[in-house]
């Protein structure tokens, strides 16, 4: 619980933190930092409002429990998959793929 929870919220605030400070940083990583960020929000968003129709849908029952916490992990997962894609592309001194528009 302590993956889905916590370890979010603290790497959340530490990106905001990292993007706050970015003013100086090389275009390359500032772009990093920018789509880390902005995919965060996304990701947010796409697992709460998940969670919200689920409960709209099914109230407070076993149903609802059910989907949520699958929603919920299986969003998670994919976007650490992706986190770990984009951490290649930093690494390897790359662009972010994704979302190209924004940066």
């Amino acid at each position: 619980m302590l993956n889905l929870l916590a370890l979010p919220v603290i790497g959340f605030a530490v990106l905001v933190w990292l993007f706050m400070g970015s003013d100086q940083a090389p275009a390359l990583r500032r772009a990093h930092t920018r789509a880390a960020l902005i995919m965060s929000i996304t990701g947010a968003v796409l697992i709460f409002s998940g969670v919200g129709v689920f409960w709209l849908l099914f109230g407070n029952t076993g149903n609802f429990w059910t989907g949520a916490i699958v929603w919920a992990i299986v969003l998670h997962t994919s976007f650490v998959l992706w986190g770990i894609i984009s951490l290649a592309q930093a690494v390897s001194d790359k662009p972010p793929y994704f979302p190209r528009r924004f940066l």
